[in-house]
């Protein structure tokens, strides 16, 4: 058991370093961890057992009492390493030949999982209902008894003495354990699931009976509930659904399409304000630049153009303001952007009255190109809210073209995901498209 211990806790810690070379992104040696614990039944498969094709009065009831234990190690949004232990008994009849036998069992795996939903559908952190593969390796130990049935006469056994009643050393044999899982999300911290794992024994010794099955094979079928641990206290942990946002995080926060709440806080305005004095205050400095070079002119006024050069370097701010969104508190919206709700790339009917806006700039300036930009906020992982933020853009862009006629050449667009927040504190004003001057 020692041996068995040893290598199974070597094999697992190797995991987070598989994982981190498939994952190099986040690096967090501890995030994306979880613990299962699970109960079920375990059922034997091999040469005894009293199978349907006999008359059902003679069937036997070989269902047995079983539970486990799981440790995963996160991946990414499709695979999953889990270090899983079972514990359980087995037991089987034969009555045409006459005997029975019972059996305990530990069960020792490393397996990987595939998610199929992500797989086949895309990353969708807020799916409550996965289904998910489950195939590895194993070690197996057991001991057995085999008895006459009715009389209870010993046979024979193994990992016993004394007749099959003195527990003795286990007998240990490589698994394959292969399977299938259905898991609910709860919240962010727990879930419960259902799986049914086929456990093939690298033996035909387990019901001491050598014969017509090559391999022995032991089902167990459970249900279990899984809590993920956050060891770090990083929010992105259980962030996981994109642009979710945590009720106390909305409460006092900027709504929807970028307006006030009315239980926004004094502190988040004067944050805000903050930003708009700071612009505010560039803006100043371009002035004090202008008359500068009014009063450094050494040619007459009406040789420079003196509203042209305010026009230009005026123009310079707003490209500035188009590339970091304003923030006007007497407006209350954010201007030069495009705003979402959470998960949803639509362009709502207010918003929509800004992409008309930026169409009618376009038509009138025809040398003007634009690059469409898409952003999500900090919550969820880098791939959802990288998908998420293009699929914003996109919109956005698909909307220019085909519903206001802006030609295509003049248009691009991209997805920044969540890697340029205009705000960290108020998170709601990430969930927006820009529009960046070419």
């Amino acid at each position: 058991m020692k041996r068995i211990t040893i290598f199974f806790a070597i094999a697992f810690l190797s995991i987070p370093y598989f994982a981190l070379s498939q994952d190099a992104s986040s690096k967090k040696l501890l995030d994306n961890w979880s613990v299962n614990l699970n109960g079920g039944a375990s059922l034997f498969w091999g040469d005894l057992k009293q199978y349907k094709i006999f008359p059902v009065t003679n069937f036997e009831n070989e269902w047995n009492v079983a539970y486990g234990l799981v440790l995963t190690k996160k991946l990414n949004s499709i695979f999953e390493l889990r270090g899983q232990f079972i514990k359980g008994n087995l037991t089987g009849t034969r009555r045409p030949l006459g005997v029975y036998f019972d059996a305990q069992f530990n069960s020792y795996n490393i397996n990987a999982t595939l998610n199929f939903g992500n797989l086949f559908y895309g990353d969708n952190p807020c799916r409550k209902l996965n289904i998910y593969g489950i195939a590895g390796i194993g070690l197996f130990d057991f001991r057995a008894v085999k008895k006459t049935l009715g009389s209870n006469a010993y046979i024979t056994s193994r990992g016993y003495s004394a007749n099959g009643t003195v527990n003795e050393k286990m007998q240990t044999e490589t698994t394959i354990p292969l399977g299938i899982g259905f898991k609910y999300k709860l919240d962010s911290r727990f879930e419960i699931n259902f799986e049914n794992i086929w456990t093939v024994v690298n033996s035909d010794d387990v019901d001491m009976t050598r014969g017509g099955v090559t391999y022995d094979i032991i089902s167990y079928s459970s249900v279990g509930l899984t809590y993920k641990f956050n060891f770090r206290n990083n929010p992105a942990v259980f962030a996981d659904c994109g642009d979710n946002v945590s009720s106390k995080t909305k409460k006092g926060s900027l709504g929807d399409a970028g307006n006030f709440d009315k239980a926004v806080s004094n502190a988040e305005k004067d944050s805000l304000n903050a930003k708009l004095k700071m612009l505010e205050e560039r803006i100043n400095k371009q002035d004090s630049k202008i008359k500068e070079l009014e009063n450094k002119a050494n040619t007459p006024p009406a040789e420079i153009n003196m509203e042209a050069l305010k026009a230009s370097i005026y123009n310079s701010i707003l490209d500035t303001l188009k590339r970091y969104p304003t923030t006007v508190i007497s407006a209350g919206y954010l201007q030069f952007s495009i705003f979402f709700d959470v998960n949803k790339y639509d362009i709502k009917a207010d918003e929509m009255k800004k992409v008309a806006s930026i169409a009618e700039r376009m038509k009138s300036d025809k040398s003007l190109k634009l690059k469409v930009v898409g952003n999500a906020d900090q919550s969820g992982s880098d791939i959802f809210n990288k998908n998420l933020s293009n699929k914003r853009a996109e919109q956005v862009y698909n909307t220019l073209i085909n519903k206001f006629g802006i030609e295509k050449t003049r248009l691009s667009f991209e997805g920044k995901g969540k890697d340029d927040p205009f705000s960290k504190e108020h998170i709601s004003v990430n969930r927006r498209v820009d529009f960046i001057k070419q």
